[in-house]
């Protein structure tokens, strides 16, 4: 008389179920990620692969406008010299317009002038970022040709404004800026819930599995001591 035993083969399969859940617990567990492969979740993966490509461009924006905002903190600093000059040269035309100065000490301070604008051309000329001069086009036509008060009033309105205009300008990347930050903030958590491994759940997951295997081996001992008790009864 033969006993056919069917229950071990399921069991066999069963625990290798169970075998390959575990380790795609661990997985999981060690790389942080519950989408290691388009088999875990291709949706999952090529949304989540989306996202990440709009995270790296939304950064790569935000360096670009900061470069930027560099460059204008580098332009601001030349006009704001240029102010210096045109100020100085301001101030002692104010002094020569006083009727004390006689023919020689207004020579003397117009030459002094002319040196000064030819420093401010010369800042103007020679300031550069990442080897790119940073100076408007119209920052060196703005320098006064004639040393009296008029004109160098009309050049310092003329640097104000282009300081004014870079202002504007770093403003509106800042505000650039903040908008990208937000933005790449909430799509790294939009796409850490779909990509990153919830440990709680995936712990406890784990746990059910190593109780099934448990369990399940429990079972399969019991099986097979109740079959060798019963063959053992048939043979008597």
């Amino acid at each position: 008389m033969s006993i056919s035993i069917n229950a071990g083969n399921t069991n066999l399969y069963n625990n290798r179920i169970n075998e390959h859940n575990k380790q795609d617990n661990f997985r999981k567990l060690s790389s942080g990620k519950k989408i290691n492969s388009a088999k875990d979740d291709t949706a999952g993966l090529a949304i989540s692969e989306k996202m990440i490509n709009q995270i790296n461009k939304a950064n790569k924006e935000i360096e670009n406008y900061q470069d930027e905002q560099s460059r204008i903190n580098v332009s601001d600093s030349m006009y704001e010299g240029t102010s210096d000059y045109l100020m100085d040269m301001y101030e002692q035309q104010v002094r020569a317009s006083s009727g004390l100065m006689s023919d020689s000490d207004k020579k003397v301070i117009n030459d002094y002038s002319r040196r000064l604008r030819d420093d401010a051309e010369a800042m103007l000329d020679n300031t550069k970022f990442n080897e790119s001069k940073v100076a408007d086009k119209s920052a060196k036509s703005s320098l006064p040709e004639n040393f009296n008060l008029e004109s160098i009033d009309e050049s310092m309105n003329a640097i104000n404004r282009l300081r004014s205009k870079d202002g504007a300008k770093y403003n509106g990347l800042e505000h650039r800026i903040e908008n990208l930050k937000t933005e790449e903030y909430n799509t790294t958590a939009a796409q850490s819930r779909i990509a990153d491994t919830e440990y709680g759940s995936e712990v406890s997951e784990l746990n059910k599995n190593r109780t099934l295997d448990t369990y399940r081996n429990m079972m399969q001992s019991r099986m097979m001591q109740d079959q060798r008790d019963q063959a053992s009864r048939l043979f008597q």
